[in-house]
């Protein structure tokens, strides 16, 4: 093992367990953005749970509904935003998020318009 990797592993061992899940979905997104690894389509990043906010697409085994989180990346709230008002929610999850907002674009158009005249 490296220099470097033994540097990294003992940083990671020390670090509170919620970084070390940070530190993992982090991996994940560079590795899936160098085209290494298919994270964004990983099964259970997106579920649709019935009971669970009416059935709409939801992060992970949160309460935050995917047009949700559309509707403020319209409003113009960024990214680091999003991540500092959700603190449970990581890069990994936005990125699942905006690729599924791509994959279901008329889903997450109906859910918006449905949850403004509510």
């Amino acid at each position: 093992m490296s220099t470097l990797t033994q540097r990294i592993v003992s940083e990671i061992e020390a670090a509170p367990e919620p970084v070390q899940a940070e530190v993992l979905d982090f991996v994940l997104f560079i590795k899936a953005r160098a085209g290494t690894t298919p994270v964004l389509g990983s099964p259970g990043r997106i579920r649709r749970t019935p009971g669970v906010c009416g059935g709409e697409a939801c992060v992970g085994m949160t309460r935050i509904a995917v047009w949700m989180l559309e509707e403020a990346r319209r409003a113009g709230v960024g990214d680091l935003e999003l991540l500092k008002d959700y603190p449970g929610l990581s890069v990994f999850d936005l990125e699942s998020a905006w690729q599924y907002v791509e994959d279901h674009h008329q889903e997450i158009e109906d859910a918006i318009r449905r949850n403004q005249t509510d």
